[in-house]
């Protein structure tokens, strides 16, 4: 969801956009069997969904990119300005046009009752406030396998804002090249995940303020913020049994966290290690923000309208979806990143030249 920045000494010469990309097709892959009423593509065993990957692929990206622009340009001011213009002006237009053009076409109401309770206004009145947003609409996508949800992949915008905020404030205490606060911040959070696994907990992890769901996201982006400062890179010796180990753990206690050290590897190592030519699969576009955004809507409607198929709703969906994630890329996304502040260049010292006597 961030910006390309530099690799481990090199410049950009990365695979984050093909990664990032892959994430949302994974996403979309989850929805496509959960949302026509097949459940997860992936057996439970396996201690995270199909979705879960693709998810935890951007919170590892995002912490790796966000952490390291924040060691690049320290300013408050600007940090939070980038971190702005790049995720909300796509995520306010996809909330809005839900609401003003999908719903009303797709709703069971007619228009005027559609507009004339509070539903749709609350709906847009949470959604650009972040948290807590809304995911019902008057008369939409009611009776489905998967009913009264019109964006289900909206609450991990709120976990990714508390993310960055978090990179700020460790940032301001001169944390971010801690390696042991890392390193204690990275366990905490397996910790809480791996509870949260084992007991099924869906609560709230933090009262008012974030779900148990957060908490395998968030240890995923605390990986990326310690590979970041470890500068590593996973090698494949080590990546190959590190995923068997996974698959030999499923099943038990620990499979999440086989998963997660699977995924992380695995994303890194393809990261750094990638032939140049995946690197910018789109070219010029980054279509993995539009991607994830779009998907679930357009796969309820797909739903709605009788396709019930998982495989024929994913091809569908990625056929519908990409189009419409290059029109947010080139008149939204692009634009708005255009406004960034960018640090300022540094002032020559000036350098005292002695007359000539």
């Amino acid at each position: 969801m961030a910006e390309a920045q530099n690799g481990p000494g090199q410049s950009r010469l990365n695979a984050f956009n093909l990664l990032r990309l892959l994430g949302a097709l994974a996403v979309i892959v989850e929805h496509s069997w959960v949302l026509t009423g097949h459940g997860t593509p992936l057996t439970p065993d396996s201690g995270i969904g199909v979705g879960g990957i693709g998810v935890g692929v951007f919170f590892l990206i995002s912490g790796y990119l966000i952490s390291t622009s924040w060691l690049s340009d320290p300013s408050v001011r600007r940090y939070t300005l980038r971190r702005a213009l790049r995720i909300y002006p796509a995520y306010a237009l996809v909330v809005v046009a839900t609401a003003l053009l999908l719903g009303p076409l797709v709703s069971t109401l007619p228009a005027a009752s559609y507009f004339a309770g509070s539903g749709a206004w609350s709906y847009i009145a949470r959604g650009l406030l972040i948290q807590p947003v809304s995911y019902a609409l008057p008369g939409v996508f009611q009776g489905l396998p998967y009913p009264d949800a019109v964006n289900g992949s909206l609450w991990t915008i709120w976990v990714e804002v508390l993310c960055y905020v978090g990179v700020a404030v460790m940032g301001l205490l001169g944390l971010l090249r801690r390696r042991t606060v890392l390193v204690g911040l990275v366990l905490l959070a397996l910790a809480a995940a791996s509870v949260i696994h084992l007991t099924g907990y869906s609560g709230p992890l933090i009262p008012l303020v974030v779900s148990a769901y957060a908490a395998q996201p968030v240890a995923f982006f605390a990986l990326g913020m310690l590979i970041r400062e470890l500068r590593w890179v996973p090698p494949l010796w080590l990546t190959v049994p590190v995923v068997l180990a996974w698959w030999l753990l499923w099943g038990t206690p620990v499979a999440n966290l086989g998963a997660i050290a699977a995924v992380t590897c695995l994303t890194f190592l393809i990261a750094f290690r990638a032939p140049t030519w995946l690197h910018r699969p789109t070219g010029s576009y980054d279509l993995s923000y539009g991607t994830y955004l779009l998907a679930f809507p357009a796969q309820q409607v797909l739903v709605q309208y009788g396709l019930r198929a998982p495989a024929l709703v994913l091809l569908a969906t990625v056929g519908i979806v990409l189009p419409l994630a290059a029109l947010s890329w080139r008149l939204v996304e692009r634009p708005a990143l255009r406004l960034r502040q960018r640090k300022p260049a540094p002032v020559p010292v000036a350098v005292a030249v002695p007359e000539a006597s």
